[in-house]
């Protein structure tokens, strides 16, 4: 668990250095079509070729990257036909120097000696098991989002902060652990700390 007081830490390290962003080179985000499979490939650049993101991570806020990939069919009214849901992360080991690494799919985080280690690994293609059951018209939306911290703990906090403590001991979490992750949420929001978006769309193809 990160405490608050060194999430204050971390979180004055980037105020102080958080460098300007890199320019992305190439689509972050591509999505195509397996003509003979239906089954989507989807592109991930240089997204994390970010100095905020790269100091949020050295400042030890692990990254989440959460990927969902829609199946839609082409309607008079779109139909969603398919959804697939998954998350990565990219964090630092300040003791060992070392980055890790991995998807929820993973048994284990592989450690990495550098960052740029580290992130080509996710910046990479993906291939969701996601694919029409059925003859028809179909294109894909594929959404990205990269946060320094999980944002599912601020409604938590703020029943925290109300006296509702069951919320925090029924899930096995101390108190302490629910406030500490409540106020990562906050100052996420008050030190504007790192987060990104992308959204990409395949082109239509048909299912006989």
């Amino acid at each position: 668990m990160i405490r608050p007081a060194a999430l204050l830490g971390s979180a004055a390290f980037l105020l102080a250095g958080a460098g300007p962003l890199h320019a992305q080179q190439g689509p972050p985000l591509a999505v195509t079509v397996d003509p003979g499979s239906g089954q989507p490939r989807i592109s991930v650049g240089a997204v994390l070729d970010d100095d905020a993101l790269h100091d949020a991570v050295r400042s030890g806020l692990p990254l989440r990257l959460r990927f969902t990939a829609e199946l839609w069919k082409d309607e008079w009214f779109d139909d969603l036909a398919g959804q697939q849901v998954w998350s990565a992360v990219l964090a630092y080991e300040p003791l060992e120097r070392q980055y890790l690494a991995g998807d929820d799919a993973s048994d284990a985080l592989l450690r990495y000696p550098s960052y740029e280690h580290a992130r080509a690994t996710l910046e990479r293609a993906w291939f969701p098991p996601l694919a029409p059951r059925m003859a028809g018209r179909f294109y894909y939306i594929v959404t990205l989002e990269i946060e320094t911290l999980s944002l599912s703990d601020l409604d938590e906090l703020e029943r925290w902060l109300s006296g509702e403590l069951e919320p925090a001991v029924r899930g096995g979490r101390s108190v302490g652990g629910a406030l500490g992750t409540g106020v990562k949420r906050l100052l996420i929001r008050v030190l504007d700390l790192p987060a990104r978006r992308y959204v990409a769309r395949s082109g239509r193809f048909v299912v006989r």
